[in-house]
């Protein structure tokens, strides 16, 4: 067998997804296989998706384990020589998505292959702008965006691994709530020379969390970001991280440190209302979030009433 599709879920609807995937399956039924992997979602999802079991291996965990754990778990279920993660709440827009993967690996050797997710071109309601607009413009690029630094970047929604790599190479299972799991992932391929390749092949994203959520969940990836940060001891990672560079820059600094203790106060709830009203601009998303690693840096926690 060539490629196992291993989708993680978590309270969502997948039937939709599964759907199309096993109707674009059917012609390479040989080659591929389709896996679910429930992490503990709610009940009255789980009922609806357990249908999916009919045409795939569906499981369900019964406790929630976390965004890496739960895709290492995949592992000992695949029979492919390579596997596909997508995440669940992603919509599949080509009608030949698993066949131009498959026809790339049939005449390559990669060991890892990112096809990459975007967001919609339509501008959604206020409540739930700040993420569409932060990812549209800093994560989702296009494929000769991504071509021109390959290995910078990655992200774990819909990219394909070797098996064999993967089980060398796997997500760190310490970071157990949002965030950075990808980046930590990538960066240690980088650290092993293992080179990433890229198809024009991209998933909808679907999930738009509302801005208020986006927020709480975005302080639990700085909190990744710092702990990663303190554990590698790289200046390499710290370097290509352009935010946590600048604060870390700036927690060195005394009169820097000292003007960021000024302004904090005064800056965050404004930041903070104007996101969460949908009164966006990246630079005021980028001077929240820097404000907030700053004193977590500095200071070991966040501003909790921000």
């Amino acid at each position: 067998m060539l490629l196992s599709i291993c989708i993680p879920i978590y309270n969502t609807d997948i039937r939709p997804l599964a759907n199309e995937l096993n109707r674009q399956i059917q012609a390479f039924s040989s080659e591929v296989e389709l896996l679910f992997l429930d992490d503990a979602s709610d009940d009255f999802l789980k009922e609806k998706n357990r249908v999916v079991g009919q045409f795939s291996d569906y499981q369900e965990l019964p406790e929630n384990i976390g965004r890496s754990k739960i895709r290492n778990a995949f592992l000992p279920f695949v029979k492919g020589k390579y596997i596909l993660f997508i995440d669940g709440d992603s919509r599949i827009i080509q009608p030949d998505f698993i066949e131009k993967y498959l026809l790339y690996l049939r005449i390559t050797k990669t060991k890892v292959l990112v096809g990459a997710s975007i967001y919609s071109d339509a501008l959604p309601a206020r409540h739930q702008r700040l993420r569409w607009m932060y990812s549209r413009n800093r994560e989702s690029l296009s494929y000769k965006d991504r071509i021109k630094n390959p290995n910078q970047g990655f992200k774990s929604n819909n990219f394909i691994i070797e098996k064999e790599l993967f089980k060398m190479h796997s997500f760190d299972e310490n970071l157990t709530t949002y965030g950075h799991e990808d980046t930590l992932f990538g960066f240690e391929l980088r650290k092993a020379g293992i080179s990433i390749d890229h198809l024009d092949n991209p998933v909808l994203n679907s999930n738009l969390d509302e801005n208020e959520v986006y927020l709480n969940k975005t302080k639990e990836a700085l909190s990744n970001l710092w702990d990663i940060s303190r554990k590698q001891k790289s200046s390499q990672f710290n370097q290509e991280q352009k935010l946590l560079f600048a604060a870390l820059t700036c927690s060195n600094s005394r009169w820097k440190r000292r003007l960021a203790q000024v302004i904090r106060p005064l800056l965050l709830p404004v930041l903070r209302y104007l996101l969460i009203q949908g009164y966006i601009h990246l630079s005021f998303f980028d001077a929240y979030r820097f404000l907030q690693l700053e004193r977590l840096i500095s200071h070991g926690s966040f501003d909790k009433r921000y």
